[in-house]
């Protein structure tokens, strides 16, 4: 078990405060402390323990398991990625600069990123909101909303996962059995019925819910794992959908359809939950030293299930390696990306192209792994394997993706695709051109950014 760590929150505890309305006196009062120790507390010099949170809990309604994440790691990447931009270059910045502006003026930062997000719409060559693809003017996309949103929970969520216990317990699944067990669960707590229908009926779609109906419709060529997949958002879209609502609304998520995604992405999680439990799960992930190919046998899941599940096992106090993600096409384009470990994916401007696992997708079915190296001397293990979704179906091609999983090389011992690698120096990479400080690569593509130290 990994030893419990100080947790420096003060700006989010500076942020209630304020949006209460409160002076320190009256918080302290609340809390049970002193001023003086609160105000050591809003400034990170000195760590939030455990009676306090308990206290904020009972004073203030507050997520505890939520308030005790520490998002300022994410923040501050983001906003260094905001001003590695070549407009920013004469401000002389460095990562403690931008980490205290997230510490201190949070809010600051975050008008910061809507401002450069509104930039880069004007600069997109679009001249109003209708027609700017993937961005409305002031505000971030709906998918950069949804996955910061859960880089700022460590794509976490404990409710979730006290959800799917509960269901395991309750409707007695068995591992081996589920895609039967939960069937028999639809039927008897919901009155559904799951049927399979041929695949010149169902086309391209693995499933379908029909809600009226009380169905739950399979392509026949919907493999194993889809099928179970489908059955968990099912039981999440019937029994936990007030719960989910509630946790979006908790969230902060402006735009609408961005709060259909997260919605989604909640019911998605909660399945996974359900498929590879939490303490199984994390159990075996250990044992084996986070053999994916095992893991997929064991729990009946795809790659992309295991490797997304791995970097959800962030039980504060209790936590896993801190494993990043990230899927693109073949274009470079990420739809799916889980910064940490001090390895920060980009959203502007793509990936690094000296980065052997964008070429994964050359080689489909193998493993490609890797051991590079960022120009702040940080050192990452990469594993990558291209893999096909959707339905296979004649005349039609499967769209191909690129799913990676990472850590810091620190980690390498309790990952068993870093054996052999200690001799290897690692490759150079970058987070993408632009952010890249390297002068002489030869796959560079665009001038890097002097922006930031």
């Amino acid at each position: 078990m990994a030893a419990e760590r100080k947790l420096f929150i003060g700006h989010k505890l500076r942020r209630l405060r304020r949006e209460e309305g409160l002076t320190q006196a009256q918080m302290a009062h609340d809390l049970g402390i002193s001023a003086a120790y609160l105000n050591l507390i809003e400034h990170n010099q000195r760590p939030i323990t455990v009676n306090v949170l308990l206290r904020l809990g009972d004073a203030f309604g507050v997520n505890i398991q939520e308030f005790a994440l520490d998002d300022s790691e994410a923040q501050s990447g983001r906003l260094r990625e905001v001003l590695s931009d070549p407009l920013f270059a004469e401000l002389d910045l460095t990562r403690q600069d931008l980490r205290e502006a997230v510490e201190r003026v949070p809010m600051v930062a975050d008008a910061l990123q809507l401002l450069y997000a509104r930039f880069q719409a004007g600069n997109s060559g679009q001249p109003d909101a209708a027609t700017v693809p993937g961005t409305l003017l002031g505000r971030p996309s709906e998918v950069d909303e949804l996955l910061d949103a859960l880089e700022d929970r460590h794509n976490h969520f404990p409710q979730l996962e006290t959800a799917a216990e509960a269901l395991s317990n309750d409707a007695g699944l068995r591992q081996s059995h589920l895609e039967a067990d939960l069937s028999r669960h639809l039927a008897e707590a919901h009155g559904h019925v799951v049927r399979t229908m041929p695949a010149r009926v169902m086309e391209t779609a693995a499933f379908r819910h029909d809600l009226h109906g009380k169905r739950l419709i399979f392509n026949e060529l919907a493999p194993p794992e889809s099928r179970v997949f489908a059955l968990g958002l099912t039981v999440a879209e019937l029994s936990l959908r007030d719960e989910m609502l509630a946790l979006v609304e908790a969230m902060g998520i402006r735009q609408p359809s961005s709060a259909a995604m997260m919605l989604t992405a909640l019911k998605s999680y909660f399945a996974a939950a359900v498929m590879m439990p939490y303490a199984r799960f994390s159990e075996a992930a250990l044992e084996t030293r986070h053999d994916l190919d095992i893991l997929q046998a064991r729990f009946g899941a795809s790659f992309e299930q295991v490797v997304h599940r791995l970097t959800s096992l962030q039980r504060p106090g209790t936590r896993a390696v801190p494993f990043f993600m990230l899927r693109m096409d073949a274009a470079g384009n990420v739809s799916k990306r889980f910064s940490a470990g001090g390895f920060s994916i980009s959203r502007y401007g793509g990936t690094c192209p000296a980065w052997s696992v964008v070429n994964a997708g050359q080689h489909p079915g193998n493993l490609g792994v890797d051991k590079v190296q960022l120009p702040d001397g940080g050192t990452f293990l990469s594993v990558a394997k291209s893999i096909r979704k959707g339905v296979p179906q004649a005349g039609r091609s499967q769209r191909r993706l690129t799913v990676v999983l990472g850590c810091s090389y620190e980690f390498a011992e309790q990952v068993v695709y870093a054996d052999g690698l200690d001799a290897q120096e690692p490759g150079p990479i970058g987070t993408n051109c632009r952010l890249c400080p390297r002068p002489r690569c030869e796959h560079r593509a665009f001038p890097a950014s002097t922006a930031i130290r």
